[in-house]
């Protein structure tokens, strides 16, 4: 296939979103169909660039000798890119009902589709440069998503999020800087560059690598630099469904795995104080975000703090340093990202029909909402490891790889605590849904409660059958994900 086509899924979200705010469309009804239309577009242009990678990379322009903008699709850029192809179209479709409750609705849709474009081209980058442009860019696109309602708390959520993401972006700057420097990064390896670097590496190497860690660790909310998401769940909830779940913190992941593991050699790394420094920050995310999820009652803001510690989940394989921690760090990313944008569904879809956002003002709407109940229930169990479900595999995989490995014993105790909470924090949702108490008034509490319409049910019904059903076929993934971490991929 013509190299030329990697451009596809980033000009037609630019072009459809230039669209959707400029067109006069007749009715809401066809301003959707316009916009799903576009979406699904898009989503076809990344599955048939999986399904037909191009052999060589497309070099737009270059900034000098070594700098370029570049890209290519490899077996790592395809997980993230079928991720956000798979989920984008459902969040599209659970967003039209969701909006229509809201205000400025074709702002929203355009910044929206823009957003796809610019994880689409994170997926598509060839080289650590192109990365951190779309990355930052990245940045200013979901900005206005977050301060989407431009009231006092969207506002301080934006401000928030900004000061985070630029002083991450500082930070993933030196790491870039140093490799760039140095002669490596100018296309992604798996192994990292360092086997053509002209310098022995040295400790100014580990200091660049742990900065670039930090820098885009911010958006992967690995403690202490997790602040801004749980303030960015003021958003709508189609924007923290995307947020959480797939391309904000999925992008902070996958920027990590390429840093670590296509720049900076893993064989370099292993066994250096950076490493510890890092492991040892993402053991303690992994119990700080479970605590803090079973501590908090406002129910969007505990998913957003379970995200927190799953997305430690995920980089704890990345920093065991080998393809079997690699493996289960991109299994658990797929899997995650699929329950955990369910469960944001569910949230939104109670406060959408409801306007309450607290559990215990939730007390009994399992009955009144029994179709969103049931989707929470899958996804919940999914979530807490339910075998065989996606969670169940995921955390699987991470635990068979940590045993191999004696610093990995101590993830495993993370790990195996974080499950504890998991339960306690989930499970506590489902008793307040359908087990409010003795002599509870469940025709009151869900006097005018109903399930939302097939706009939401759809997406919902999906992922809840997708939560499991990743698990129960993963054999094929986790295969795929083992060739890439192996570089046969």
């Amino acid at each position: 296939m013509n190299e030329k086509l990697l451009l596809l899924p980033i000009i037609i979200p630019a072009i459809s979103a230039l669209l959707i705010t400029t067109l006069n469309f007749k009715s809401r009804t066809q301003r959707n169909i316009f916009i799903e239309s576009c979406v699904i577009l898009n989503t076809l242009a990344i599955l048939l660039l999986v399904i037909y990678p191009p052999s060589n990379a497309l070099t737009l322009f270059r900034f000098s000798e070594r700098a370029g903008f570049s890209l290519r699709l490899d077996g790592l850029g395809m997980v993230f890119a079928v991720l956000i192809a798979v989920l984008w179209p459902l969040t599209t479709l659970y967003a039209f009902e969701y909006m229509s409750h809201e205000h400025r609705e074709t702002s929203f849709f355009g910044w929206f589709v823009l957003t796809y474009g610019v994880v689409s081209g994170i997926a598509l980058s060839s080289d650590l440069l192109t990365l951190y442009l779309f990355y930052e860019i990245m940045t200013l696109t979901t900005l206005p998503l977050v301060m989407h309602e431009m009231d006092g708390r969207a506002r301080y959520a934006g401000r928030k999020y900004l000061t985070y993401s630029v002083a991450g972006a500082a930070c993933a700057f030196i790491a870039l800087t140093y490799a760039m420097s140095q002669g490596g990064g100018e296309s992604f390896t798996l192994g990292g560059t360092f086997g053509i670097w002209p310098n022995k590496p040295d400790n100014m190497l580990l200091v660049a690598w742990f900065l670039g860690f930090l820098g885009f660790g911010v958006k992967a909310a690995v403690f202490p630099f997790h602040g801004w998401l749980p303030s960015a769940s003021v958003a709508p909830t189609p924007v923290t469904a995307l947020l959480h779940a797939v391309a904000v913190v999925k992008a902070g992941v996958f920027a990590v795995i390429r840093l670590t593991w296509y720049v900076y050699e893993p064989e370099t790394l292993a066994g250096t104080w950076a490493q510890y420094a890092a492991f040892t920050m993402v053991c303690i995310t992994i119990i700080y975000g479970s605590s803090m999820a079973l501590a908090t009652q406002h129910l969007k803001r505990r998913f957003a703090y379970s995200t927190i510690s799953q997305l430690s989940y995920i980089l704890l394989g990345v920093l065991l340093l080998t393809p079997e921690g690699l493996t289960g760090a991109l299994t658990h990313m797929g899997g995650h990202a699929v329950m955990k944008i369910n469960l944001f569904f569910c949230a939104g879809a109670v406060l959408c029909q409801t306007e309450r956002e607290y559990l215990f003002d939730m007390r009994g709407l399992g009955l009144g909402m029994p179709k969103t109940f049931l989707a929470l229930l899958i996804s919940g169990l999914a979530l807490c490891g339910l075998p065989p479900s996606a969670g169940f595999m995921g955390k699987w995989q991470l635990g068979t790889a940590s045993a191999s490995v004696s610093m990995g014993h101590a993830g495993i105790a993370m790990l195996m605590i974080s499950a504890v909470l998991t339960v306690l924090y989930v499970f506590s949702i489902f008793s307040i849904f359908i087990m409010p108490g003795q002599k509870f008034d469940f025709k009151t509490a869900n006097k005018g409660v109903k399930d939302p319409g097939y706009e939401m049910l759809l997406p919902l019904g999906i992922l809840a059958a997708g939560s499991f059903l990743y698990g129960m076929y993963s054999e094929p993934m986790i295969n795929f994900f083992s060739k890439i971490a192996q570089g046969v991929i």
